[in-house]
């Protein structure tokens, strides 16, 4: 192998590992004014934060600075791009996150 295409497979594979690192953490406050659910996690009335970061498949919900659970799901692409940042409930039960100025929402299993 020639001296150029190492160095390109090595600027490859560099580029390959930093990957992860552009994944952007969204996070969102919420208060609920009833008792809610969130993947099977039940959630008093109150003020939480959600957190996701875009390359993982879980969202962590906050509550006084600490994490009281983590949830499993999956990125969906929005037709477009939320002004505000949203949560989606069906009944008492929240089934997607959308964060404000981003395509991708997060759905709940």
């Amino acid at each position: 192998m020639s001296l150029r295409v190492k160095q390109c497979v090595a600027m490859l594979a560099v580029l390959a590992f930093s990957l992860p690192a552009f994944a952007r953490v969204y996070k969102q406050d919420i208060t609920a004014d009833k008792d809610t659910s969130i993947g099977g996690t039940s959630l008093k009335a109150g003020s939480y934060e959600l957190s996701a970061d875009s390359g993982k498949k879980e969202l962590q919900i906050w509550s006084n600075g600490k994490v009281m659970a983590t949830v499993q799901g999956d990125w969906v692409k929005l037709p477009s791009k939320p002004q505000y940042s949203t949560v989606v409930s069906d009944g008492t039960k929240i089934t997607q996150v959308q964060f404000s100025g981003s395509d991708q929402a997060f759905q709940v299993q």
